[in-house]
């Protein structure tokens, strides 16, 4: 009986990683193989926290092991189906055991990998080869005619060695191949990326406050502020698309949308402020955004220098320290979903704790260079090249019953927001409102609310909010206009009691 079960489990096993090897071996990891069309499957399917966790554990090597693990589940699937249908179909001819047991096994597996990568042509190699070593091994005693057990034996060692050498040919093959198919790997790493992203957003405004008229944590793309030089964005084909790294350094390079994917994968949460935004403005959202490490990219260039000249399609420009671009990220992805065209696409830069002015859009080159050179809107008199200025918004007062309510959103650039502070006297005293969740990043924007109880007698309320940044700098009291180094001061409203 355990002699029976393990013949049974090495038929199977045997089978389907040969039917495995076989589409490897044809395609790669091309998106007809077998194992990378599973693995889409998986991800219309595997909820965006379980694929979030799985990336965020295993980071560059999520990919590998889930092609992995997809092997491992299709081999032993595959490898049941064949021999259910070669037991199925030899006991339903038995005059004709071996071809009726082969051909079940074979259509089964047919079936199975068809629905799985949704093409007849690249599933026709591995159901025959999967079909053929069930029935091989399967009938093996019937093949074999000779009643001597060490002769059997034998023959089925080397039946046996056989199958391992044609599966280990057959994985070379495809391991050799694999560089040719690099792209599906790439697309299947962005897809999980991209589901990554998208978990991230749905947690962060899940989290947020349920509070009528309060900007979410994250910011809808079609909702996002929109500020160019230009009143269209460039048209950019991305096939054509490159990205130069010129001047000051010991290799220039020419970089295509595959090269500046090809490092690690990294998702950030950050808000965008621009230097004209007012106090009461609402040109400041947040996203999250997909890209790579912008240093990543320069390293390979070996800059000389201590300055980065960015460059845009639109023929906009800015300069900046390279100990700025640390931290910074080239984006293509924006909520979980492709750079729209408006936000910078194929690629935009995005530099943490700094205004919007200095996050380049439709990045073409990055010029190293040995001085600071200003940029746009230098030239038009604007500054504003350090740190962004804290800044509370207040988005909107409401009366539930006999309380006023204030909810609004604050934030403090790469300092992170400690605490709001909210005044119903005019700055005299003050008190902490409710925070928000922080994300991911502190370079992002936190909500708040703050309530209270109202009374005729106390008249009017003068309302003052200020933030106190994660260094505990508080926002400074006075008001300045955005031009040149943006807009300081603490938001006020004169609000009538119930």
């Amino acid at each position: 009986m355990n002699r029976s079960i393990s013949r049974e489990g090495l038929t199977l096993l045997a089978s389907g990683i040969s039917a495995v090897a076989t589409s490897f071996a044809i395609y790669a990891t091309a998106e007809q193989f077998v194992v990378t069309s599973f693995n889409r499957v998986l991800l219309e399917y595997l909820p965006g926290w379980f694929i979030a966790t799985v990336i965020h554990r295993f980071g560059d090597f999520a990919l590998e092991g889930s092609l992995l693990f997809s092997g491992v589940v299709l081999s032993v699937g595959v490898g049941a189906v064949a021999l259910a249908g070669y037991r199925l179909g030899s006991k339903a001819v038995p005059a004709n055991a071996l071809p009726a047991g082969f051909a079940l096994s074979t259509l089964f597996v047919f079936v199975v990998l068809f629905v799985v990568v949704r093409e007849v042509v690249p599933v026709v190699g591995p159901s025959i080869v999967g079909g053929a070593v069930v029935t091989i091994l399967g009938g093996f005693s019937t093949i074999v005619s000779t009643d001597d057990v060490s002769t059997q034996r034998r023959t089925l060692m080397k039946t046996i060695a056989g199958i391992g050498v044609f599966n280990v040919v057959a994985h070379a093959v495809g391991l050799v191949r694999r560089s040719q198919t690099e792209r599906a790997e790439r697309e299947l790493n962005d897809r999980a990326a991209r589901l990554e992203a998208q978990h991230m957003v749905s947690q962060a405004n899940e989290n947020g406050f349920d509070v009528e008229g309060i900007k979410p944590p994250v910011t809808e793309i079609d909702d996002f502020y929109v500020v160019d030089i230009n009143p269209s964005p460039p048209s950019i084909t991305p096939t054509e698309w490159q990205l130069s790294i010129t001047g000051l350094v010991e290799e220039e390079l020419v970089l295509d949308v595959d090269d500046v994917r090809e490092p690690e994968t990294v998702h950030r949460a950050k808000t965008i402020r621009c230097l004209s935004d007012d106090i009461d403005g609402q040109q400041m959202d947040t996203a999250i955004w997909t890209g790579s490490r912008l240093m990543d990219l320069i390293d390979d260039a070996d800059p000389n220098g201590e300055y980065a000249m960015l460059y845009g399609a639109d023929e906009y420009y800015y300069s900046i320290p390279l100990a700025d671009l640390e931290d910074a990220l080239i984006a293509y992805g924006m909520n979980g979903w492709e750079l729209p065209a408006e936000h910078g696409f194929p690629v935009r830069v995005l530099v943490p704790d700094r205004w919007g002015k200095l996050q380049v859009k439709w990045l073409t080159e990055i010029e190293i260079i040995d001085a600071e050179a200003g940029g746009y809107w230098e030239e038009r008199g604007w500054h504003g090249m350090g740190p962004v200025n804290s800044v509370t918004k207040i988005d909107r007062i409401n009366r539930p019953g006999d309380h006023i309510q204030l909810c609004g959103h604050a934030y403090a650039g790469g300092r992170g927001v400690e605490t709001v502070e909210v005044s119903l006297d005019g700055g005299e005293t003050w008190e902490e409102a409710t925070l928000g969740d922080a994300l991911s990043d502190p370079d992002a924007a936190r909500q708040w609310i703050y309530e209270w109880e109202s009374d005729e007698s106390d008249g009017e309320y003068e309302v003052y909010a200020r933030t106190v940044d994660g260094e505990g700098t508080t926002q400074p009291e006075e008001r300045t206009e955005p031009f040149p180094d943006g807009a300081t001061g603490w938001p006020s409203r004169t609000i009538e009691p119930n």
